[in-house]
């Protein structure tokens, strides 16, 4: 899929540099950049969430912590 974006040409040049710099085409860095952005995005959507206490942190399992699964014997056909 190919999209068509309007840049000025100072921000044109400058991803020119940066792509040139890189040895990589201009639209990789512009993918690059975006995918960094919206990396950077969500990161800080997270813990802006974790801050209003929306998301809890993670508690860790005790050292000794073990799993244990206990089988369920069904009756009928399997489900998978």
């Amino acid at each position: 899929m190919q999209i068509t974006v309007e840049l000025s040409l100072a921000t044109y040049e400058n991803l020119h540099r940066q792509a040139q710099a890189k040895g990589l085409s201009v639209a990789e860095v512009a993918e690059q950049l975006l995918e960094e952005a919206e990396a950077n995005w969500r990161a800080a959507a997270f813990e802006q969430m974790r801050a209003e206490g929306i998301f809890l942190p993670k508690k860790p399992l005790p050292p000794n912590y073990e799993r244990r699964y206990r089988r369920i014997d069904v009756q009928g056909k399997p489900v998978s």
